[in-house]
């Protein structure tokens, strides 16, 4: 080749190399217009789902609003028809509760009617079905059946009050403990004072009951109705059965004083009561003998067990207290009886003076032993206050002077 073509190609390589690069320009100013209208496209795809979105948004929104509110709808279809139930079933209960009112009215009248006639105050006569029209609506209330039963032992027939008291028993709810008790405890008195199957009802009694109560009930109506052989039986019965029981062993030393009026078999009683209760129980129990001693008995004896029990629990204020309440209560007593004869009156004055002298000895002892400033208090409180009704105008500056010297003695002692 020739130095000349040379020169020629050199100059159309040279020429060729700017034309790639204005090519190569265009075509990225190409590419980029592309994608600039591929973005833009794009862009406008995008605003187009979400405005398609939106619309079915706004769509289901709208279907919502329109479900609610026929659901609204039914709502107050159904509770416009509840209502009108509930105003049928109103209307029906109104009805019913003006007939309970009648019913009401009624039985009110009819009760009124049985307690008139309980009290004579009527002259309107209660017949049987005037209580068995009351205990339709009130099958549960044992007052209605006491009276029932009532009504027939007035009439002598015993054996429809004892109907009565079985039918009441078996009717009357079965959790309602206290008013079948209530039934029990009339059939207890019915049989003891008109009938002969006292022992047979107290044996079903025992059963469903609480066993102390029933016990106690029937040692009370024993007593009332005079049948102390019977009485006896029970107490003896009652200790054996409860020999842990200091109510049972109370109940029957009192009966003993004031009812079977038997005092040396009282002290063995008592003596028994002792082995067989526990040691906490001991206090108790000698002190309500001491009391029956004084109320029904001997009062030397009942001094006795006072006078063991301070020197055994000298730091006792109650027993103090409560020896010194009796031998007060026991003057009043017997100043409440001075409308009697001479002799009599002069019996009585010389027991008072003895009795001052004693209960005044028992304030000295007793307040002579250290108490709390509290019982202290209480000591002079109450022997002024003796001093005032039984006593003299000396006799309370005496207890004035105890008193101060007392106090002179705590502020020296400070």
């Amino acid at each position: 080749m020739t130095v000349a073509e040379d020169d020629q190609l050199g100059t159309t390589n040279e020429e060729i190399e700017p034309q790639n690069e204005g090519k190569n320009q265009i075509c990225e100013k190409e590419n980029e217009k592309n994608n600039v209208k591929i973005k833009n496209n794009k862009k406008v795809e995008g605003k187009a789902i979400i405005k398609d979105h939106n619309k079915r948004g706004n769509l289901s929104l709208y279907a919502e609003i329109q479900d609610k509110k026929k659901k609204k709808k039914k709502k107050k279809k159904k509770t416009e028809e509840k209502y009108d139930k509930e105003d049928e079933v109103e209307n029906e209960e109104d009805e019913k509760f003006d007939s309970y009112d009648e019913d009401d009215s009624n039985n009110i009248l009819l009760k009124n009617k049985i307690i008139n006639n309980e009290n004579g105050q009527n002259d309107e006569k209660v017949k049987p079905y005037d209580y068995e029209k009351l205990l339709v609506s009130e099958k549960n209330k044992s007052t209605i059946w006491i009276s029932y039963i009532a009504y027939y032992l007035e009439k002598g027939n015993i054996q429809e009050a004892r109907n009565i008291a079985e039918r009441a028993l078996k009717t009357i709810d079965i959790h309602l403990i206290e008013e079948k008790l209530n039934i029990y405890l009339c059939y207890i008195n019915m049989e003891c004072a008109y009938g002969d199957n006292l022992n047979e009802i107290f044996k079903r009694a025992l059963l469903v009951n609480n066993e102390k109560s029933i016990y106690l009930h029937t040692m009370n109506i024993l007593k009332m109705n005079k049948k102390y052989n019977e009485l006896k039986e029970l107490c003896e019965e009652a200790i054996k059965k409860f020999k842990y029981s200091k109510k049972i062993w109370t109940r029957y030393l009192e009966l003993l004083h004031n009812t079977l009026n038997d005092e040396e078999y009282a002290h063995n009683i008592l003596l028994k009561s002792l082995h067989a209760l526990p040691k906490r129980k001991h206090l108790n129990i000698i002190i309500n003998a001491a009391r029956f001693e004084y109320k029904y008995s001997n009062i030397e004896r009942g001094k006795n067990y006072f006078e063991k029990l301070i020197q055994e629990y000298p730091k006792r204020s109650d027993i103090w207290f409560t020896y010194l309440d009796i031998h007060i209560n026991s003057l009043t007593k017997a100043k409440k009886n001075e409308n009697d004869d001479e002799n009599q009156k002069k019996k009585i004055k010389k027991l008072t003076l003895n009795e001052l002298q004693f209960i005044r000895n028992i304030f000295e002892r007793f307040s002579s032993i250290k108490f709390k400033t509290r019982v202290m208090k209480m000591i002079f409180t109450k022997w002024l206050l003796f001093e005032k009704n039984h006593g003299s105008v000396n006799t309370q500056k005496m207890v004035q002077k105890k008193a101060y010297d007392y106090v002179e003695s705590l502020n020296s002692l400070v």
